[in-house]
């Protein structure tokens, strides 16, 4: 399987604050854990949010499909017992891109982990506790090396 950073959006059902519970949002974060050390991804980044999980990570073992499925299947019984009102937890659909530069995926990451501040849950992205941002999670997420570094254009190139 190619292995290649991509950014995963997965809303809750109708965007409702099923993961602003700290239970709910500690399991969450524990299957992706879990996810990576059984070898399905390469975590980069995640955050948390009070309706929705967004994340940066490789692939390894399936496509996005099969990781977000597999994700879904992992959290579901504890999401069910914690939010029983819920008749489906994860919205059907879900948002990803291909990150294909080093500068993407930096983009990506920082804009993902301020999404707390920008929401007005916390005052910076650090003291957010359910996001890669916070210290107590960066034992767990990889750094990305492969990508070429962006270089400046030719300036000969460009002349005619």
């Amino acid at each position: 399987m190619l292995e290649y950073p991509v950014y995963i959006h997965m809303p809750t059902e109708e965007g409702k604050p099923y993961l602003e519970n700290r239970s709910a949002a500690e399991a969450v974060i524990n299957a992706i854990i879990n996810a990576q050390t059984d070898g399905w991804v390469r975590l980069h980044g995640f955050v948390v949010l009070p309706a929705a999980l967004e994340l940066v990570i490789s692939p390894i073992r399936q496509g996005i499909s099969g990781v977000v499925a597999h994700l879904q299947a992992e959290t579901l019984p504890i999401l069910s017992l914690l939010k029983p009102e819920a008749f489906l937890f994860w919205a059907q659909h879900y948002q990803h891109a291909i990150i294909e530069t080093q500068k993407a995926l930096n983009d990506r990451i920082d804009k993902m982990e301020l999404s707390p501040v920008a929401a007005g849950l916390c005052s910076v992205p650090e003291a957010y506790p359910f996001s890669s941002a916070n210290p107590r999670y960066q034992g767990y997420v990889q750094i990305v090396a492969g990508f070429a570094p962006l270089l400046p254009p030719d300036e000969d190139a460009l002349r005619v």
